[in-house]
């Protein structure tokens, strides 16, 4: 089955989803759009509905709050307990470990470390080398990772997947389709 989050819903073969939680990452080339300012991401986090959870960690985190906007918005999200982070230790082990393969192409390998040590499978960015790693299964994988960058065609990505470790206590409604 899968899960959205959106003011529409998602079709699958027999029902109808409604489901508001996700860990996202949130890439700092992507902050200014989607959390600086007004965006359908900032409005799900702040929304009451479900366990929606930005994640940012190590360098990514230090990166986001450079933007002063986005830094207050990650300190109102921490305080809501939507704000998710990492073990510092095993994010810079996995960043290293990133770093000595030869899978990377894009030089984020911080982002990508807190997708694997997370198990978020969700990420925000616009950069296409990221992009095309964040994809690529032999660095993320269990399940794979999905890239958001449009939210008029993207708004089912946002959704908690098994690797995250979150379970949603969300509400659901489900209606059989004719």
């Amino acid at each position: 089955m899968r899960r959205t989050v959106s003011a529409s819903s998602f079709w699958t073969k027999r029902t109808n989803c409604w489901v508001s939680d996700v860990c996202l990452i949130v890439d700092a080339n992507a902050a200014g759009e989607f959390l600086a300012k007004s965006s359908a991401i900032r409005d799900w986090l702040g929304s009451s509905r479900g366990e929606p959870r930005l994640v940012a960690a190590g360098l990514l985190r230090r990166e986001l709050a450079r933007l002063s906007e986005v830094r207050r918005f990650l300190v109102q999200l921490d305080r809501a307990g939507r704000l998710r982070s990492a073990d510092e230790h095993r994010l810079r082990r996995e960043e290293e470990r990133l770093r000595a393969s030869s899978l990377c192409g894009s030089n984020d390998s911080h982002v990508l470390a807190l997708a694997i040590v997370t198990g978020a499978r969700t990420l925000a960015t616009f950069d296409q080398a990221l992009i095309d790693d964040f994809r690529n299964a032999g660095i993320v994988s269990g399940p794979r990772g999905s890239v958001y960058r449009d939210p008029g065609t993207h708004a089912h990505l946002l959704r908690h997947t098994p690797s995250c470790g979150v379970q949603s206590t969300g509400s659901r409604r489900r209606r059989r389709v004719r």
